[in-house]
């Protein structure tokens, strides 16, 4: 997200659309006010380049203000004429009228006004691209020996500047060790149950000390990792728009590079723009336009081992439950269908039926048997067989997954495994952990995340407006997601106002 603020209220303002104008050269942007619901145009060619332009609420009142001007000036040149005068001109407009009143008028204004119509209509039409057109990207390649390379494009899908820096493998497992560790101490806050004991919530202090500990190691993320301040961080802070693509290569996949901060004292990456990723490898999916009709359809699959001694997720129950509330509350919006396959050719058989959304909050099956969701009684969803896609796929696939072993250090790559299998396989986008998922902050993410889907935001947008609920409550939930496919997407549009 860019500095954009709202003229009338001083909120951010979010990225609608984008055109690129060959006459003048610069691109034209369409922005919205999440606040206050007004909407903008704006022209520029880079940072803050941009001047706001009230859409048409604004130019109307900008007009009957120049008529008011212009009858006050009338009625000042007409009193400092003399009587004689005043009559001349009383004469001339009268003869005016008169000759207005020929049929020819009517048709030239006529003709006239369905001229200006089509023009108008055809000047503010905004074309919503796909996001590799919208929003600008970042690609992160291994590059032998012992290098990594930054290639940043800007909106148009120009290159702008590459850069090249010294790999650190020691640096990546440093970050990695110390995140995972992060990761295992927010699990005592949920699994201090033993002799009866209820869940112990972090207190502010430790959730404190936990977001600085992320923010340091995102600044290491910066500096050891892409080159400091003369590097590619601070060049990636400042491109234009409000999302972005990481193009990343599977062994740079494992670091979360959305918690790179930038510039010491500045924002995470999440926080100044709307972010996904695309493993480099992958098969580009099927392109999906916008979903223009609600309610939007989920599949929930969640808890599936509950009873169970030791597999049981009550946050994971919990999640189901809110979502399932979200959706009867809002019928308009959400239709959840919560269902339990037991075997692959259940789970086959449902996705057949056309859901939009798939959303599973349970276990994910251990490194032994590959990327895949554990539906119990032995029973699994192994992602290298799922076979041929449905004819219509879904639009995203949400896995809020558990591990199997909390102490896994295959965790994140499993994670990016499990979304090139589906986005190879056809879905759009795939939502998913980096690590294992312990804290009871799950429940709270997924709700907010699909309040903001079906209001209309992108999934970028719904991501990042979930991971700030979370902030500075849960200590690790927030970072732990991780958005896989095209940031701009829509899933759902609007049908009326929600509220996170």
């Amino acid at each position: 997200m860019r500095g954009d603020r709202c003229p009338r209220c001083g909120a951010r303002l979010e990225l609608v659309g984008e055109r690129w104008d060959s006459g003048d050269g610069r691109i034209g942007r369409t922005l919205r006010c999440g606040s206050c619901g007004g909407v903008f145009d704006a022209r520029g060619g880079g940072p803050g380049g941009q001047r706001g332009r009230p859409a048409p609420a604004a130019c109307a009142a900008a007009a009957l203000l120049w008529a008011v001007v212009l009858l006050a000036v009338l009625w000042v040149v007409l009193r400092l004429l003399p009587y004689g005068g005043r009559a001349q001109v009383y004469r001339a407009a009268s003869a005016f009228v008169e000759g207005f009143l020929h049929p020819l008028w009517l048709a030239a204004l006529v003709l006239a006004g369905v001229a200006l119509f089509l023009w108008k209509r055809r000047a503010s039409r905004v074309e919503l691209a796909p996001a590799a057109a919208v929003a600008p990207d970042v690609h992160l390649r291994a590059e032998p020996p012992g290098k990594i390379t930054a290639v940043i494009s800007d909106s148009r899908g120009a290159a702008v500047r590459d850069f090249v820096v010294e790999r650190s493998p020691e640096a990546e497992e440093r970050i990695l060790a110390g995140l995972r560790e992060l990761a295992a101490r927010s699990a005592a806050f949920d699994h201090a149950r033993e002799g009866g004991a209820t869940d112990r919530t972090a207190s502010p202090e430790e959730v404190a000390e936990t977001q600085r500990r992320i923010y340091s190691l995102g600044l290491e993320i910066g500096v050891s990792l892409l080159g400091g301040d003369s590097g590619a961080g601070p060049r990636i802070a400042d491109l234009p728009g409000d999302h972005l693509l990481l193009r990343i290569q599977p062994e740079l996949s494992r670091i979360p590079w959305e918690l790179l901060v930038p510039r010491p004292g500045g924002q995470f990456l999440w926080q100044l723009f709307h972010t996904s990723r695309q493993i480099r490898t992958e098969t580009a999916g099927r392109t999906a336009g916008a979903r223009r009709c609600a309610p939007l359809r989920v599949l929930l699959m969640a808890n599936l081992e509950a009873g169970r001694s030791g597999r049981d997720l009550p946050h994971a129950e919990r999640e189901a439950a809110e979502l399932l509330e979200l959706a009867a509350s809002r019928p308009d919006l959400l239709k959840v269908e919560r269902k339990s396959p037991r075997t692959h050719a259940e789970f086959a058989t449902l996705l057949s039926e056309g859901f939009d959304v798939v959303h599973f909050a349970g276990h994910s099956l251990g490194s032994h048997a590959g990327a895949g969701w554990d539906l119990g009684e032995g029973e699994g969803i192994t992602l290298d067989a799922l076979g041929p896609c449905p004819e219509r796929t879904p639009s995203l696939v949400f896995a809020n997954t558990c591990g199997t072993d909390g102490g896994d250090v295959g965790a994140e790559s499993r994670s990016w495994d499990a979304a090139r299998h589906f986005l190879e396989w056809g879905v759009q986008a795939y939502l998913g952990t980096l690590w294992d998922l312990h804290d009871g902050g799950s429940a709270r993410f997924a709700g907010v995340f699909y309040r903001r889907l079906a209001a209309g935001a992108t999934l970028a947008a719904a991501v990042s407006a979930a991971r700030s609920a979370l902030l500075g409550v849960e200590p690790v939930t927030w970072a732990n997601y991780v958005l896989y496919g095209d940031p701009a997407l829509v899933v759902a549009a609007a049908s009326g106002p929600i509220r996170s």
